[in-house]
């Protein structure tokens, strides 16, 4: 299937690159807890080849976490989005 879409190699499904960015998200600011995850968006921008790495950077206003995810093997940007977190009262 990669070939008939022009990758000399098979890519990594979208929906997976979604995924891990997801329970970073939950493994990052919500010790685990899922049920934290309100909403999530993205866009894909690029590829991600089996085996590569995704470096994630987040940018937090409040119940929002903004991120991107590049490569980093080949340093591209291949998902950027937001997320709606519920991390209960600050104190």
């Amino acid at each position: 299937m990669a070939a008939l879409a022009g990758f000399d190699k098979p890519i990594l499904h979208g929906l997976c690159t979604y995924g891990i960015t997801a329970k970073q998200i939950v493994q990052t600011f919500a010790e685990g807890d899922v049920n934290v995850l309100k909403n999530i968006r993205a866009r894909f921008t690029s590829h991600v080849f089996p085996g590569e790495t995704l470096e994630f950077a987040f940018w937090v206003e409040g119940n929002k976490i903004s991120f991107e995810a590049k490569t980093k093997e080949r340093g591209l940007v291949v998902i950027v989005g937001d997320s709606l977190v519920d991390l209960g009262p600050k104190l």
